[in-house]
């Protein structure tokens, strides 16, 4: 809808829990660039019956913002999420370099987050499930030349991500690891699996339309 760190493992779902039966559940998808997180996340929201869908780009305030878009995820929108409450956030023109129009995220309707950054040690309390997309680097240099038809941003965002996961350990902190390079059905059929069996006992069933 448009509108105008703690050190805890992702194993601790105190936050989740003390409130997850009044609101929607989150699932933050997280991987480097071009291993499949956008379209992973476009094809769950699919299988959903209503969800939400935020993409760390539209956080990021600019090309040295993947710590700052990190944070603004946690803080504007998934603690107030955690709380119940709606959350507003502001999206990034990368033209004009600045935020541009706000948007609401509903609490109680179910929220898919993507993008390198999305899964954090502080991001992991606040979320009922997460997943680590993996590919090899010349699978996802060939699909971000396709997609950007450049890669000259690749080196200095590729640092970020370094130490970001180096920091993190995003890939350690997921409830289920995926390999972002299998054909996109299997991916799918892989994530809607693990969010139906559940995961610190939150079960997306409620919310997947029928397969």
């Amino acid at each position: 809808m448009t509108v105008g760190q703690d050190g805890m493992p992702a194993g601790a779902s105190g936050a989740w829990g003390s409130a997850g039966a009044t609101r929607a559940p989150v699932l933050l998808i997280d991987g480097r660039s071009g291993s499949g997180k956008t379209s992973l996340a476009a094809a769950v929201a699919g299988a959903l019956t209503d969800s939400t869908v935020v993409h760390m780009d539209d956080l990021y305030p600019g090309w040295d913002g993947l710590d700052e878009g990190s944070v603004l995820l946690t803080e504007s929108v998934l603690r107030p999420l955690s709380a119940g409450l709606p959350a507003v956030w502001r999206r990034w023109d990368w033209h004009r370099s600045e935020r541009a129009e706000a948007h609401v995220v509903d609490p109680s309707i179910p929220l898919v987050v993507e993008g390198c950054g999305a899964l954090s040690r502080a991001s992991a309390r606040l979320a009922a499930s997460s997943i680590w997309l993996d590919a090899p680097p010349p699978m996802r240099e060939g699909r971000l030349s396709r997609r950007d038809g450049t890669v000259e941003w690749w080196p200095a965002w590729t640092v970020q991500e370094d130490a970001f996961i180096a920091r993190e350990r995003p890939d350690a902190l997921a409830d289920v690891v995926l390999d972002g390079g299998a054909a996109s059905e299997e991916v799918l059929a892989r994530a809607l699996e693990a969010l139906s069996a559940g995961v610190h006992g939150v079960t997306w069933d409620r919310w997947l339309a029928a397969r």
